[in-house]
Parts: C-alpha cells; sequence; structure tokens
C-alpha cells in the first residue's frame, strides 16, 4: 500500500511541475511575412526569452524581421526621406535581414518588459504598413 501511496505522490508533484518547468523556458511566437502584412501569433508575450518563429510567406518579397524597442507607437517610428524607419533613431534589439520568399528563420531574443514594434524595414515596406506593436510583460 505505501508504494502505490509513494507513486502516486510522485506522478501528482510531477503533474503539478511540468506546467512550471514549460512556462520558465522560452516562448515561441510564430510570425508570418506576406505581401505588406507581419501576422504573429500572440501580440503579448511574458519578459525573458522569445523565440521568434519567422516565415516569409510572400511570394514574390524579400522581407526583414525587426524588432524595435521604444514608448512610441508602431506608426510612429522617425523615418528618413523615403519613409523608412530611421534605425539609428531606435534601439534595434535585433533583427534577420534578407528573408527570401518561403524562408523560416528562429530568432531568439531576451525581452525586458515593455513595448516593442515588429516590423519590416525592406525599403518602402514600412511605409506601407508592415509593422505592429508588440508588448513583453
Amino acid at each position: 500500500m505505501r508504494r502505490i501511496s509513494r507513486k502516486f505522490v510522485s506522478l501528482a508533484v510531477l503533474a503539478l511541475l511540468v506546467p512550471v518547468i514549460v512556462a520558465c523556458g522560452p516562448k515561441k511566437v510564430n510570425v508570418s511575412l506576406a505581401t505588406y502584412a507581419i501576422s504573429p501569433s500572440a501580440d503579448t508575450v511574458n519578459a525573458g526569452d522569445v523565440v521568434f518563429h519567422i516565415t516569409n510567406d510572400a511570394t514574390d518579397q524579400v522581407h526583414e524581421f525587426v524588432i524595435v524597442q521604444t514608448d512610441l507607437a508602431a506608426s510612429q517610428l522617425p523615418v528618413d526621406a523615403n519613409g523608412d524607419v530611421d534605425e539609428g533613431q531606435v534601439t534595434v534589439v535585433d533583427e534577420v535581414e534578407d528573408l527570401e520568399p518561403a524562408a523560416v528563420h528562429d530568432l531568439s531574443v531576451n525581452l525586458a518588459a515593455g513595448h516593442y514594434v515588429l516590423m519590416c524595414n525592406t525599403p518602402g515596406h514600412y511605409k506601407q504598413g508592415m509593422y505592429l506593436d508588440f508588448t513583453a510583460q
């Protein structure tokens, strides 16, 4: 009888710990880049390690994926004369450049709590609305 009780207690403890262990690991956000559109599977994550699984779903355009930490709204980033974000005037956390059509790339970052912008800054794409607000809490 004692063995059954110990096994039951061990299984119960394990069942309680698995969600905690999984929650402590990196969060995964799937991101689809399409023709002038960026679509993440979530727009809010817990602060800490995050893996962005980025897929260029466009059939005819090269894209890039840029993470900017800012208090500004996604539509209010400083731009140059061509309407592209001036990356020298913002805090770029990390980026993946030159994603060819159908390319897939994982980008691992550690995000502090705060506001971010996810965008494509390939010439002309930000001006076409390829950006969105993102939050780590």
